[in-house]
């Protein structure tokens, strides 16, 4: 079994890709306040660097309900 630790830190780009969004699309989220049309997730800013909690993004990403099928 592999062992893999995940980061617990994510850059805008890793954070983007794990929630499935463009990273264009995180970033404007930030001046914005609102991403996917709910408040956007919680960010931290280290210098110049952004960086995002992964638990803070899966439960931000928790908040949306899985569907069956596109009828739902």
């Amino acid at each position: 079994m592999n062992n893999i630790q995940l980061q617990p830190h994510l850059d805008t780009h890793e954070s983007a890709r794990h929630i499935g969004l463009a990273s264009s699309t995180v970033r404007l989220s930030r001046v914005s306040g609102i991403l996917c049309g709910v408040p956007a997730p919680a960010y931290r800013k280290v210098g110049r660097k952004v960086i995002y909690d992964r638990a803070v993004l899966d439960k931000w990403l928790e908040q949306f309900a899985n569907q069956p099928n596109t009828a739902a």
